[in-house]
């Protein structure tokens, strides 16, 4: 069984530390995070012998493992990330992979530089809504993908860093959903134009809605709305989505997948693939496949900082309203 560091019990770091309590392929040996409160919270759920330390350079110090977790702020990720490379543990993040665009590709090739693996949790991929359409999309059964819509529409209050963060939407939301389209189409975005505002009501200092149109290659058109800061129906986390080929469409409705064929106006809703774990565990389950066969994980980092690129250039899109090339 391998051995993890786990860094930040706090706010989700708390929920991951709790998965990992029921995962049979790691164990979490220690934990670290400045504030004991969080230290004592997590303790409180463990179920075995966990060691903790305010800083991750005390707890590789003392303690042996071979991955480091790090579920903190993205403005500590690649400082945390290269302690643990440097000390040669393969490691695992939540999303964003950096604070900015010049941090990740500064990290990309401070990793190519060493042997260890870095992936980043793009959980949603694993959803299993999001499963079932890849598998429709792999058995071509609507063809060529040519335009898509998706949207997004929640109101959530966080509190702490988020609410601080300039670009809230797009760095910390819509990167999953960035990254969805990337996993599905398997295509790179080439240019994006984009616009994002702050409605009067909203708790977060800076942007939670915007408007996003993405070309990806193969000249595929997608237009995304999210909205953070919303009022009225609100859609599941993974948005609502829909793609459109010469064959038909497939559309993700409240969390439900239908495929349309042709232009026939009722749909048939697909059975959703099952699996035995949940999302997380399953992106944590490619990494540590990834570590175990000497692989490259699916989300590695390599992979990942091009949803990175695509989020930066949505961002850098609707600072400036100009269209941005990827």
């Amino acid at each position: 069984m391998l051995k993890a560091i786990q860094v930040g019990v706090g706010g989700f770091g708390l929920s991951w530390f709790e998965l990992l309590q029921s995962y049979q392929q790691a164990e979490v040996a220690a934990i670290v995070d400045p504030l004991e409160t969080n230290v004592q919270a997590a303790l409180k759920r463990a179920n075995r012998n966990v060691l903790s330390f305010d800083r991750l350079a005390k707890a590789i110090e003392k303690v042996e493992a071979d991955f480091v977790l790090i579920v903190t702020p993205p403005t500590t990720h690649a400082d945390l990330a290269k302690t643990a490379i440097k000390a040669k543990l393969h490691v695992m993040m939540e999303k964003p992979l950096t604070d900015t665009l010049e941090e990740g590709k500064a990290l990309l090739a401070f990793t190519n530089a060493h042997a260890q693996k870095v992936m980043v949790s793009q959980n949603y991929r694993y959803h299993p809504q999001i499963q079932t359409i890849k598998a429709l999309l792999d058995q071509q059964v609507i063809g060529k993908v040519e335009y898509g819509d998706y949207y997004f529409n929640r109101a959530t209050r966080f509190g702490g860093w988020r609410d601080e963060y300039a670009d809230i939407l797009l760095q910390d939301m819509a990167i999953h959903h960035f990254d969805i389209l990337r996993f599905l189409l398997e295509k790179e975005a080439v240019e994006v134009t984009a616009a994002s505002f702050r409605p009067s009501w909203s708790w977060f200092k800076g942007m939670p809605n915007a408007h996003v149109d993405i070309l990806f290659e193969d000249e595929v058109r997608i237009s995304y709305t999210g909205r953070w800061a919303g009022k009225g129906r609100k859609t599941p986390w993974n948005g609502e989505l829909r793609l459109v080929g010469e064959k038909g469409a497939i559309e993700l409705v409240d969390d439900r997948v239908y495929m349309y064929k042709g232009e026939a106006d009722e749909p048939t809703e697909i059975q959703l693939q099952t699996s035995l774990l949940p999302d997380r565990l399953l992106s944590l389950d490619a990494f540590v496949a990834a570590i175990r066969h000497d692989t490259v994980p699916p989300t590695s980092i390599e992979d990942n900082v091009k949803s990175l690129e695509l989020t930066w250039a949505a961002i850098e899109a609707a600072k400036s309203g100009k269209k941005w090339t990827c």
